[in-house]
Parts: C-alpha cells; structure tokens; sequence
C-alpha cells in the first residue's frame, strides 16, 4: 500500500484537467467582460461569441476530465484495498 490518495500516474492528468479548467475559466472571464463592455448599443462580435463558446466547452472538458479521473483513481483505490494478501501458515516443527 502507498501513502498517496491518487497514483503517480494519475497526477500528470489530474494537472492537465486543472490547467484547461482554470484556462477555460479565465477564457470565459474575458469573454464576459468582453461583452458587457461593448454594451453601447452595438451587437456583440463574433469573435466575443466564439471565445464564450470555446470557453464554456473547456470548462465542461475541465470538470469532465477533473471528473473522470477522480472516478478511475478511487476505482483503482477501492480495488487494492480490496487486494488479500494470502500468507501460508508457516509449520512450527
């Protein structure tokens, strides 16, 4: 048994699911403000939608990937803990 709650391998993932949902929020910051900056009475650009849209979709991946990790990694947990370790009785002779 190791003393870490989520495995090695989990962690490079686990890094990158945080950094496109940090990324996205930040994204979906701009593309707010953005919009509400441009308020005087002109529609908003295109580009300003796009940005919102990319950003909404990198916030689902983010929470989706963040998600899916922590379900795998407590699956392995759960699995190994479940591991006996079968010891054969040593003959005292």
């Amino acid at each position: 048994m190791t003393d870490s709650s989520i495995g090695k391998a989990y962690k490079p993932w686990l890094l990158a699911s945080l950094v496109v949902l940090v990324g996205s929020l930040m994204l979906l910051a701009a593309a707010g403000t953005m919009a509400f900056v441009g308020t005087t009475g002109e529609p908003v650009p295109l580009w300003v939608i796009v940005l919102g849209a990319v950003a909404g979709l990198g916030v689902a991946l983010g929470f989706g990937g963040f998600f899916l990790i922590m379900l795998v990694a407590g699956w392995a947990s759960w699995r190994e803990a479940r591991r006996v370790q079968v010891i054969s009785p040593e003959r005292a002779e």
